[in-house]
C-alpha cells in the first residue's frame, strides 16, 4: 500500500504539503495546480481508497498528528524526514495513520494554532518545541503529546545523548592526531538549543587534551546552510586554518564540504571533516562523511510506539527515552598519525 511518503516523491512535493492537501486542511494555502498534482498521483498510487476508508471510520478512528520540524530556510531536512518515515511506518503497521502533518512555522501564529485544534486530537508528535506559550496551550488541547528531542521535561521525549555524540566524533579526532580543530554548529549555552551539548562536547574534549581553543575557530552557523558555507570559507580564508572541522550536524557538513570544495581544498589531504547524524545523503557525499550515526528511523517508531502506550493507558511519570549513537568510519578525516 502507497504511503504519503511515496505520494510526495513521486508528486515532488513535501510530506507535509501531501498531509494537508489529501486531509483537506483549509488552513493551507496551495495553488490549484499542487493541489491537483497531489490528488492525481494519490489516484494513480491507489490511495484514494485507504484514504477514503479512513474517512469513514473518522468517528472511531483518534486523531493523531505531527508537528514536523524543517530548518531555518523553511527546507526538509532529511534527518528529521526519516524520524518521520519511522513513525508514520509504525502507525500504519498497528492500523493507525497522521490525521495531520505541520510544520513548526506553521503553528507560529495564534490563530493558525487555534484553528489546528479546534477539531479535538488525541495524540501529537512534535519534532520542534514551540513557545512556551503555544505549548501550554497545545497541553490543554492534547492529552497525550511525545517529544523527539524536544528537551522538555513534562512530556515524554525520544531522543539521543547530544554531549555523548560530540565526545565520539571528537575522540576520533584526536585519536586521528588531530590538535588543531575547528567547530561549526550552534554554541548559545541556552537551555532550548537543541546542541548546546556538542559544542559542550568540543569545549571540554580542548580542555581536556590541553588543545588549543581558538575563538575564531568556535564557530556559530546557526544551523543555516548559506551561513555555514559562508563560515568554512572564512575559517579558510585565514593564515593560520585547522587540521580538522567538528561539524555539529550532517546537514551542516554539506555546506562545509561544498565551501571547501569551491576552494579547491583537499579533503581529507588539506582537511578533515567529521559530522554527526549519519543523513542519508551522508554517504554519497565526495568524499564519504565520516560521521556519528543517529538511528532516525528507530526514534521515530519508538516515538509512535510510547504515543500509543500513552493513548491506551500508560499513566506513568514522564519519562526520556535515549538511543544509542554509533561512529560510522568513511573517508573523510584523514589520520595524522601515519
Amino acid at each position: 500500500m502507497s504511503t504519503i511518503r511515496d505520494i510526495a516523491s513521486a508528486a515532488g512535493v513535501s510530506i507535509a504539503s501531501v498531509s494537508r492537501i489529501l486531509n483537506e486542511d483549509p488552513t493551507y494555502k496551495a495553488t490549484d495546480a499542487t493541489r491537483k498534482k497531489v490528488v492525481d498521483t494519490a489516484k494513480k498510487m491507489n490511495y484514494s481508497s485507504s484514504a477514503a476508508h479512513r474517512k469513514q471510520k473518522q468517528s472511531v478512528e483518534p486523531r493523531i498528528g505531527c508537528i514536523y520540524r524543517l530548518t531555518a530556510e523553511r527546507k526538509a531536512d532529511s534527518y528529521y524526514a526519516s524520524i518521520l518515515h519511522g513513525v508514520q511506518g509504525y502507525f500504519e503497521k498497528h492500523g493507525y495513520s497522521l490525521s495531520f502533518i505541520q510544520t513548526q512555522f506553521d503553528i507560529a501564529d495564534e490563530q493558525s494554532l487555534e484553528s489546528l485544534f479546534k477539531i479535538p486530537c488525541d495524540g501529537l508528535i512534535i519534532m520542534d518545541i514551540p513557545s512556551e506559550k503555544a505549548l501550554d496551550y497545545i497541553r490543554s488541547k492534547v492529552k497525550h503529546i511525545v517529544g523527539i528531542d524536544t528537551q522538555n521535561a513534562q512530556i515524554d521525549n525520544v531522543r539521543y545523548n547530544r554531549f555523548e555524540a560530540g565526545v565520539t566524533a571528537m575522540q576520533y579526532l584526536i585519536d586521528n592526531g588531530h590538535k588543531k580543530i575547528a567547530y561549526i554548529g550552534s554554541k548559545l549555552p541556552l537551555s532550548d538549543n537543541l546542541n548546546f551539548g556538542r559544542y559542550e562536547a568540543y569545549t571540554r574534549m580542548m580542555q581536556i587534551h590541553a588543545l588549543p581553543m581558538r575563538p575564531e575557530w568556535s564557530i556559530d552557523c546557526e544551523w543555516k546552510q548559506q551561513t555555514c558555507y559562508n563560515k568554512t570559507i572564512e575559517l579558510m580564508s585565514a593564515p593560520d586554518t585547522p587540521t580538522a572541522i567538528f561539524v555539529g550536524s550532517d546537514h551542516m557538513a554539506i555546506a562545509c564540504i561544498s565551501a571547501l570544495h569551491q576552494m579547491h581544498v583537499s579533503i581529507p589531504e588539506d582537511i578533515s571533516v567529521i559530522g554527526i547524524s549519519d543523513i542519508e545523503g551522508a554517504k554519497y557525499l565526495n568524499p564519504p562523511l565520516t560521521t556519528v550515526a543517529i538511528p532516525q528511523l528507530q526514534i521515530g517508531e519508538i516515538a509512535a510506539e510510547d504515543l500509543l502506550s500513552r493513548m491506551n493507558g500508560n499513566t506513568t511519570v514522564a519519562k526520556q527515552i535515549f538511543v544509542s549513537t554509533s561512529l560510522v568510519v568513511r573517508e573523510s578525516v584523514r589520520n595524522l598519525n601515519e
